[in-house]
C-alpha cells in the first residue's frame, strides 16, 4: 500500500505536468520522510484545504483533538509556501492539483536540514499502508520503558483511548507530555504520529498480547530515536513534583532580571511587581510544553491580574536578544499571550539551573513557580502536562486556580 501512495504520487505529478492547477480543497494525507534510510518510519499526518469567500487559504493540521490553523500560505508559480504557527518551521511543496511533493523544514527554511514531504487529496485514513483489522484493544493506562536495560532507560505512562481501529492519546514522563498523538491498531501493530511545528513524532511497536507491546520505536529526528516497551498498568503513577523538585535549603525567595521586548531591563525588584502574586514561567518560543502554559497563564492572568496577579516568562532562547526577540515576538502573538515576556539567557540546562538558582532536583523545560506577595516561593513545578493529558490537566488547572486565590487573599 506504501509503495502505491507513493507512485501515485509520481502519476499525479507526470499527469499534470504543463497543466494549470489549483490545489484540491478537502482532506489530504501529507506524510513526512524523517530519515530516507528508514521509510518504515514515515511520518504521516491527516490536513484538510480550503478557501474562504475572500479568496484566503487554510491548511488545517489535525492531531486528535488538535486542530493547527495554518494562514501564512502564499503561492509563487506551482510552489507553495505554508509556515506553522508559533514556531518555525515551513512546508515548501509543488502542487499539481491534488499532489504536493517538497520538503518540510523542521527549523524553518533559514535553518537547512529539511525534511522530504509529500501529500494526496482525498485521504483521510492516517495510516492508510496498514488496512488489517486491529486484533487487539489499547485503552487504557500503560507503563512504558524507554531504552530498556540501557544506562538512559526511563519510565513513562501511555494512555491510549481507542475506537474501531483509531486511537489517540499521549504519553507522559517528568518533564510533562508528548501532547496530542493520533494513529492506529492494525492487526497487532501499533501506530502514532503528531505534527504541530515543534515536534515531529512518529511511534510504533507490536501487541504480543492485550496487556504486552514489544519492539517499540520513536522516532522525533535523525538524531532523536528510541527504543520502548509497555506493560498494561492501570495504577502506574510518575513521581510527584515534590520528589522532582524542591527550594534549597536556606532560600526562600527568586531574585531574576531580564530584556523584556522593547528592550528594556526589567528586574523582580521593579514596581511592578511590589506585594504582588506573581507566576514565574522558565521555558522558550521553541517548547511545545511552553505553548500550552502560556495559553492557561493568559487566561489566568486575564482573570486575576486586577487582583495583584503578575506573571512573567523567564525565556532561553539564542545566543543574543535580537535574534531571539523576533522568535519571542512570534510566539506572544501566535499564543495571544499578554503577560512580561523576558530573554534572559541562552538556551541549555544549565544556564537555566544558573538563573533559577533557588531551586533543585530535577528541572525542565519549562519549569514554573509561584511567589506570594511577600516574595516567598510558595510551588515549583517542573515540567507541563497540557490539555492533551485530559483528567491531568483539569487537575493542575483546579490546583493552581485554587493556590492563585489563596496566595492573591493573603493580604
Amino acid at each position: 500500500m506504501k509503495r502505491l501512495l507513493v507512485i501515485a504520487v509520481a502519476l499525479a505529478i507526470f499527469a499534470s505536468c504543463g497543466k494549470k492547477s489549483e490545489i484540491k480543497q478537502g482532506p489530504w494525507l501529507g506524510v513526512i520522510q524523517i530519515d530516507p534510510s528508514d521509510k518504515s518510519m514515515d511520518l504521516p499526518i491527516n490536513m484538510n484545504y480550503s478557501v474562504n469567500e475572500q479568496g484566503v487559504p487554510q491548511m488545517v493540521i489535525t492531531n486528535a483533538d488538535e486542530k493547527i490553523v495554518i494562514d501564512e500560505i502564499t503561492k509563487s508559480g506551482d510552489t507553495l509556501f505554508m509556515k506553522l504557527p508559533v514556531f518555525t518551521s515551513e512546508i515548501v511543496a509543488i502542487f499539481r492539483n491534488d499532489s504536493l511533493v517538497g520538503k518540510y523544514y523542521p527549523k524553518g527554511i533559514a535553518a537547512g536540514n529539511p525534511y522530504k514531504f509529500f501529500a494526496l487529496a482525498g485521504i483521510t485514513d492516517r495510516f492508510p499502508w496498514f488496512t488489517e483489522k486491529a486484533t487487539y484493544n489499547v485503552t487504557g493506562r500503560w507503563k512504558v520503558i524507554e531504552n530498556p536495560g540501557t544506562p538512559d532507560s526511563t519510565i513513562m505512562v501511555g494512555e491510549f483511548k481507542q475506537n474501531g481501529d483509531r486511537v489517540t492519546g499521549t504519553f507522559l514522563n517528568t518533564t510533562g507530555d508528548y501532547r496530542y498523538l493520533e494513529g492506529k491498531v492494525s492487526g497487532n501493530k501499533f501506530f502514532l504520529s503528531a505534527v504541530d511545528g515543534s515536534h515531529t513524532f512518529i511511534i510504533t511497536a507490536e501487541l504480543t498480547n492485550e496487556n504486552t507491546m514489544e519492539n517499540g520505536r520513536f522516532m522525533g529526528s535523525p538524531k532523536w530515536v528510541s527504543q520502548w516497551c509497555a506493560e498494561r498498568n492501570e495504577k502506574i503513577e510518575l513521581p510527584t513534583n515534590e520528589q522532582l523538585v524542591r527550594v534549597k535549603k536556606g532560600y526562600s525567595t527568586l531574585d531574576f532580571a531580564g530584556i523584556d521586548m522593547n528592550g528594556q531591563q526589567v528586574t523582580s525588584k521593579d514596581k511592578r511587581f511590589e506585594r504582588k502574586v506573581v507566576a514565574v514561567l522558565a521555558g522558550g518560543s521553541w517548547c511545545p510544553n511552553c505553548l500550552d502554559e502560556a495559553r492557561l497563564f493568559s487566561k489566568l492572568y486575564s482573570k486575576y491580574k486586577d487582583q495583584g496577579f503578575e506573571v512573567v516568562a523567564l525565556n532561553f532562547e539564542d545566543k543574543t536578544f535580537e535574534p531571539s526577540k523576533k522568535k519571542m515576538e512570534r510566539f506572544i502573538k501566535q499564543t495571544g499571550a499578554n503577560y512580561t515576556f523576558l530573554y534572559v539567557s541562552p538556551r541549555g540546562g544549565a544556564k537555566r539551573d544558573s538563573v533559577l538558582y533557588p531551586i533543585e532536583g530535577q528541572m525542565a523545560f519549562p519549569t514554573g513557580l509561584l511567589i506570594d506577595r511577600l516574595g516567598n516561593i510558595r510551588r515549583v513545578e517542573t515540567g507541563f502536562s497540557g490539555p492533551g493529558t485530559g483528567e491531568h490537566y483539569t487537575k493542575f488547572v483546579d490546583e493552581t486556580t485554587k493556590l492563585i486565590e489563596l496566595l492573591l487573599s493573603e493580604k
